[in-house]
């Protein structure tokens, strides 16, 4: 979590609740992979999901967070799940700067691993109680697993359009943004159309949330990032700034980029990878891609304003604003 939450001690002290029953789940783990797994979950971002849980779950007047946090815990492993799953995919040897639990334990295992993580994380509710109705929770984790499967299925096919790219990171990241602020407000004895607002706001969150962090794979410090830039490209996986440059391109009638992308072996060499980067800003990938995130916050932050928590909604702005501002 780092510093992220230090203006927030009362979600940051809930979250490590959330992390000590991560750490607790993980321990009853078999052999050599318990150590591997803790390593995993020692190396947790800003856990944006569980907090969200925890933010929504403060909308109505019951204190709900015993509840939020056992939630919250369940969504975070789901995702840590998914981030295993997710580098078997892309062959990813780092996961923060540190090496991936594929790199370690090669794809068989890393599977067994992310498939662990989510069976502890349906051992922590029953998918009765208020917060993680099982009908939500199975078709975020149909639309997960469907968009991951989309992309492995399509890597190297740079000339996707639009929509299949929001398809996909609808369900691969806003599913679980979205699943994340229904099950907190679902916890409060309030009227289904705040919990569909809820729902809407984490959907549009998750939504400028992954475009920014694929710029950021454009842009991003590699530093920082705890890999290198052009991660995606470079592995075959088209996202919006590359989306966007391409579209810039046929508008003006040129075709540089395609004739770069065309038939190329997966994954790209260094010179090839670079070359795409330095086209899709000077295109105007970038610029475009920014502005699609940017309606995304805009539709959040109205939505925002209309839950009638003045607290709830300080806190999922000032998340947001913090979000925008990352370079991580």
């Amino acid at each position: 979590m780092s510093e992220f939450w230090d203006d927030e001690p009362h979600i940051q002290a809930q979250l490590q609740v959330v992390r000590n029953t991560i750490e607790q789940t993980v321990a009853t783990a078999h052999g050599f992979i318990r150590p591997i797994l803790e390593d995993h979950v020692n190396s947790t971002g800003k856990m944006l999901r569980p907090a969200l849980v925890l933010i929504t779950s403060m909308i109505g007047d019951e204190d709900r967070s015993e509840d939020a946090i056992r939630v919250g815990s369940v969504i975070e492993l789901i995702h840590l799940a998914s981030l295993v799953h997710d580098d078997i995919i892309d062959g990813a040897q780092k996961r923060r700067g540190r090496a991936s639990v594929f790199a370690k334990v090669g794809a068989k295992q890393a599977v067994l691993a992310g498939d662990f993580l989510l069976a502890r994380a349906l051992m922590l509710t029953s998918g009765k109680e208020r917060g993680m109705d099982s009908q939500i929770v199975s078709r975020a984790l149909t639309r997960l697993c469907e968009s991951e499967l989309d992309q492995d299925a399509g890597q190297g096919d740079f000339f996707i359009d639009r929509s299949t790219y929001l398809r996909r990171i609808g369900g691969k990241t806003a599913s679980l943004f979205a699943l994340s602020c229904y099950s907190g407000a679902a916890l409060q004895e309030i009227d289904d159309a705040t919990n569909k607002l809820a729902h809407h706001i984490g959907y549009c969150m998750g939504m400028a949330f992954q475009i920014q962090d694929d710029i950021l794979d454009y842009i991003g410090s590699s530093k920082k990032l705890g890999k290198h830039t052009g991660g995606d490209v470079k592995s075959g996986i088209p996202t919006l700034p590359l989306i966007c440059a391409l579209e810039i391109e046929n508008e003006l009638d040129k075709h540089e980029l395609k004739s770069v992308l065309t038939d190329r072996k997966i994954p790209l060499d260094q010179r090839t990878t670079t070359k795409v980067l330095s086209l899709v800003e000077e295109l105007g990938g970038i610029q475009k891609a920014q502005f699609l995130a940017e309606s995304y916050r805009k539709r959040a932050l109205e939505e925002i304003h209309r839950l009638g928590n003045p607290e709830v909604e300080r806190m999922l702005t000032s998340l947001f604003e913090k979000l925008s501002a990352r370079s991580v």
